[in-house]
C-alpha cells in the first residue's frame, strides 16, 4: 500500500480516542450481531444452520438428540451411519487432495505473455541475435548487404521485410519459454512455503468439516512463531512473521446475509480466543498491526464475557473460555481511508476517500488491530466451500445433512429390534396372586412343578403364559433398506468405505467402475466447489505475494489452475480402463499367456484406484475368486454389507 510522510496521528486526548476505538468496534459488534441472527434463522433442509452445527456434531458422536431420548426411554444403541459416511468422504477427498508432495494446483503461462521490462529485452536480444545469425549463414558480404548510400540494398531489405514478420512469433516464443520458467520456479517456491504454512495438515481437517458440516472455513494469516535460527554460530529463538493457513471451526465463521462465500458480501467474521500470554506477545509487533496501549489495557483489565455469550450453548461456541482467555472478534470488511486514517493506518491524503479491505480484531469492546488485509489485490484473506452449493447462500449440504433423517430413523428401528429381541426371548408370566400363600417365590424354572392353593377356588389358572410376537426379522429387513436408501440419498455407495459386500452390478468389475463413476459424480462436484472457492484464490494470494517479491526470477504472466479435480478424474478414468483391461488379461492369464501375480497387481490397483482400504481385502487367486469371495461374505454378513463397517 502506498505510504505518505504526511500522516494524520491520532488524538492526544484519551477520551476521544477511546470514543475513535469504540466506534469501530460497535460497528462490528453490530454486523457480529447481525450474522448471528442470520444463522440461527436461515433455513436448509428444514433446520436451521445453527441446530445442523450442534447436530452434525452430536450425530458423528453417536449421541442421541433429547427428543429422541424423551420419547425412547433408555435407548442406547446408535448406528454411525453418519460418521461412517463422513469419514469416508474425508478419507476419499484426502487421499486425493492432501498430498505434501504434490499440492493440488499448477501455474501456466498465459496465451500472450505479458513480462516484465528487463524480460522483454532479455527476448527481444536473442531475436536480434538469431536474425543476424541468418544474414550471416545467408551468405551476403557485408559489402552486399550496404551500399553506397549507407541504405540497406533493397534486395536486402526484403530480406529483412521477411525476417521481420517471423520475428514477432520468435519473440513470443522466447517470451514464452521465459515463462514458463519463471512459472516453473513459481511452483516449486509456492508449494515450498505450503509445507511451511500448514497447507496439507488444514486441508486435511477441513476436509472432515465440508463432509459433516453445512461449510467448511479455511484462514490466511501473518502468524507470530517462535523458531530458532542460527546467527553466526549461535543458534538462537526468534519470532518471525510466518504466513500460515489454519483450519477455521464452522461454528465460529459468521458470514454476513448478503455473502454466497468467504470471499464476498458486506463482512465476515470469526469468533476465536486469545490467551493474556499471546496478546502480550504481540506488543511491540508493529508489522501485525496490533495497538500496544490497548493491548496493554485488555491485558490488564479485560472482562472475559464482554460477549455475554452462553458458553453450554453448542451452536454458538466449541470451546469453554479457561483461565487466562479472552474472547475476540476478527473481522474483514471495507472501510473508507478517512476512517483508517484515524486508527494509524499510512495513506496518502488522496485516499482518504477510497475504501479498503480491511482487517479488524476486536476485543472487550475494543479495537486491539486495525490494518489494511494483506493482500496484493485487496481481498480477503478467508475462504469456505460446501459439499454441495445452495445458489446464493455461503452454507450448503454435506453428506452428513443427507442422510440424518435417514440415521434417526436406522436408531428408532434399532432401538425397536433390541426391545423385541428382549422381551420375545423369554416367556412373560402372570400370576394370580390369590392362588398363592407367596407368590414372590414363584419362579419359573425348567423341570419345576407349582401348585396353586388348594384352599381357593379353582376357577381358573394360577399361571398364565404370554409369548411376545416375534417381529426382529421384519424390522431387521427395514433397517437394512434404510441403510440402502441412505447410500442412494448421499450417492456414496457402501463400498466407498471399505465394504467388500457387493451385489447386482457390483459383481462384475465393468459393473463396479460404472457405480464408481455414478459415486464419484456427488465427490466431483465436491472436488470443484473446493478448487474454485479455495484452491484457486489461496494460491493466487500466494502467487501475488511473491511478485511483489524482490526475486525476479519467478515472475511472470501466469494463471492458477486448480488440480484437484482433475486428479480426481485422472484416478477415475483409470479405474475405467483397469475394468476394461482386468477381464480380458484373466482370459489371456487362463491360456496361460499372462502371469497369474499380473493379475493380481492389476486387481490391487483397480481397487485402490476406487478408493478401497486392499491392505484389509487382498487380491486372491484371480478376478472371479476375488468376486465370488466378496459375496459369500456379503451373504453370510446378515445384512448385504452395506455400509456396515467402520472406516
Amino acid at each position: 500500500m502506498a505510504t505518505n510522510k504526511e500522516q494524520i496521528d491520532l488524538p492526544d486526548n484519551e477520551e476521544e480516542l477511546e470514543d475513535v476505538h469504540d466506534s469501530l468496534a460497535e460497528k462490528v459488534m453490530e454486523c457480529f450481531r447481525q450474522a448471528k441472527s442470520y444463522r440461527s434463522s436461515l433455513l436448509v433442509q428444514g433446520k436451521t444452520v445453527e441446530d445442523w452445527i450442534r447436530r452434525l456434531e452430536d450425530a458423528y458422536h453417536k449421541i442421541h438428540d433429547p427428543e429422541e431420548l424423551a420419547s425412547r426411554p433408555n435407548m442406547r444403541s446408535y448406528f454411525g451411519l453418519v460418521q461412517i459416511k463422513t469419514n469416508a468422504v474425508g478419507s476419499y477427498m484426502r487421499s486425493k487432495y492432501a498430498n505434501p508432495a504434490n499440492p493440488p494446483f499448477n501455474i501456466s503461462p498465459t496465451p500472450i505473455v505479458e513480462l516484465p521490462e528487463n524480460k522483454r529485452e532479455q527476448g527481444l536480444e536473442k531475436v536480434k541475435g538469431q536474425l543476424l545469425s541468418k544474414l550471416i549463414e545467408s551468405g551476403i558480404p557485408s559489402e552486399a548487404i550496404m551500399g553506397e548510400d549507407g541504405f540497406l540494398l533493397p534486395e536486402v531489405a526484403r530480406f529483412i521485410e521477411e525476417q521481420s514478420k517471423q520475428a514477432k512469433e520468435l519473440l513470443r516464443q522466447e517470451e514464452l519459454q521465459i515463462a514458463t520458467d519463471a512459472t516453473a520456479k513459481m511452483v516449486k517456491l509456492i508449494k515450498d512455503q505450503l509445507v511451511e504454512s500448514h497447507f496439507a495438515q488444514t486441508l486435511s481437517e477441513t476436509l472432515f468439516d465440508i463432509a459433516l458440516y453445512p461449510v467448511m472455513v479455511v484462514g490466511y494469516e501473518n502468524e507470530a512463531v517462535v523458531d530458532y535460527q542460527w546467527n553466526k554460530n549461535k543458534f538462537e529463538k526468534v519470532t518471525v512473521i510466518r504466513p500460515t493457513f489454519r483450519r477455521i471451526n464452522p461454528v465460529n465463521a459468521f458470514f454476513a446475509p448478503d455473502s454466497t462465500n468467504a470471499q464476498d458480501g458486506s463482512f465476515f467474521i470469526e469468533l476465536t480466543k486469545r490467551t493474556k500470554a499471546q496478546l502480550s506477545s504481540f506488543i511491540g509487533k508493529e508489522e501485525l498491526g496490533y495497538d500496544d496501549d490497548v493491548l496493554k489495557e485488555v491485558i490488564d483489565n479485560g472482562d472475559t464475557h464482554w460477549l455475554g455469550l452462553d458458553a453450554d450453548d453448542k451452536g454458538v461456541l466449541d470451546y469453554l473460555l479457561v483461565d487466562d482467555e479472552i474472547h475476540t472478534l476478527r473481522c474483514q470488511m471495507m472501510i473508507q481511508g478517512e476512517e483508517l486514517m484515524d486508527y494509524g493506518v499510512k495513506l496518502k491524503d488522496s485516499e482518504c476517500r477510497d475504501f479498503f479491505n480491511v482487517d479488524i480484531e476486536v476485543c472487550d469492546n475494543r479495537v486491539i488491530r486495525c490494518q489494511i488485509v494483506a493482500h496484493p489485490k485487496g481481498e480477503r484473506t478467508y475462504f469456505s466451500a460446501s459439499y454441495k452449493r445452495i445458489a446464493g447462500e455461503p452454507y450448503g449440504v454435506s453428506v452428513g445433512m443427507m442422510i440424518y433423517d435417514r440415521q434417526q430413523s436406522i436408531n428408532r428401528t434399532q432401538y425397536s429390534m433390541l426391545l423385541n429381541a428382549l422381551y420375545s426371548a423369554g416367556p412373560m408370566l402372570e400370576i394370580d396372586a390369590d392362588k398363592f400363600n407367596d407368590p414372590s417365590k414363584i419362579t419359573f424354572e425348567p423341570y419345576t412343578r407349582i401348585f396353586s392353593n388348594p384352599t381357593r377356588e379353582n376357577n381358573g389358572r394360577g399361571i398364565t403364559q404370554h409369548s411376545i410376537q416375534l417381529t426382529f426379522p421384519q424390522l431387521f429387513t427395514f433397517m437394512t433398506n434404510e441403510i440402502r436408501l441412505a447410500d442412494d440419498e448421499c450417492g456414496l455407495p457402501s463400498f466407498l468405505n471399505g465394504n467388500a459386500g457387493l451385489q447386482g452390478a457390483g459383481q462384475t468389475l465393468g459393473g463396479l467402475a460404472m457405480m464408481t463413476d455414478n459415486a464419484v459424480l456427488g465427490l466431483e462436484d465436491c472436488a470443484f466447489n473446493i478448487d474454485e472457492y479455495f484452491i484457486r484464490p489461496a494460491i493466487t494470494l500466494m502467487y501475488a505475494h511473491n511478485l511483489l517479491g524482490d526475486d525476479d526470477s519467478v515472475k511472470a504472466d501466469a494463471e492458477i489452475i486448480p488440480t484437484g479435480l482433475l486428479g480426481l478424474k485422472t484416478e477415475l478414468n483409470k479405474a475405467k480402463e483397469l475394468a476394461g483391461l482386468v477381464p480380458q488379461a484373466s482370459e489371456l492369464a487362463q491360456q496361460g499367456l499372462v502371469p497369474q501375480q499380473m493379475i493380481k497387481d492389476m486387481v490391487r490397483d483397480y481397487f485402490e484406484s476406487a478408493g478401497i482400504d486392499t491392505d484389509r481385502y487382498m487380491p486372491s487367486n484371480g478376478v472371479q475368486s476375488d468376486l465370488n469371495n466378496a459375496q459369500m461374505a456379503s451373504q453370510t454378513s446378515g445384512l448385504d454389507g452395506r455400509s456396515l463397517r467402520m472406516m
